[in-house]
């Protein structure tokens, strides 16, 4: 049983990843719709070596079977946020538990 299964009890719209159409075009495929999700509307930031700050809106929390990577989109209640950070979190075991992903 996984750490925050009891927690995922919220629900994306979808999860999509970028592409690019027969025209070049940046489009959007939608590879995850209806997700089981925890939501934590939240202020964090990172300051990056160079001063740079990326400030993230967004902690989210999903099963680890799914598959994510930064610039995916994610729409929740009709707004689109962005996969900035994400991290693969295990269990005492060792296990792939859950993912965490901040947003903005």
């Amino acid at each position: 049983m996984s750490l925050v299964e009891g927690l995922l009890n919220q629900r994306l719209t979808s999860i999509s990843k970028p592409t690019v159409d027969g025209y070049g075009d940046k489009t959007y495929t939608v590879v995850y719709t209806d997700t089981p999700c925890r939501w934590e509307e939240t202020i964090e930031y990172d300051v990056l070596p160079n001063g740079d700050t990326i400030i993230y809106t967004v902690r989210m929390f999903l099963f680890p079977d799914l598959d994510i990577k930064k610039g995916y989109r994610v729409i929740r209640n009709g707004k689109n946020y962005t996969v900035q950070k994400y991290d693969k979190k295990v269990d005492l075991s060792g296990n792939d538990d859950h993912w965490e992903v901040r947003l903005n």
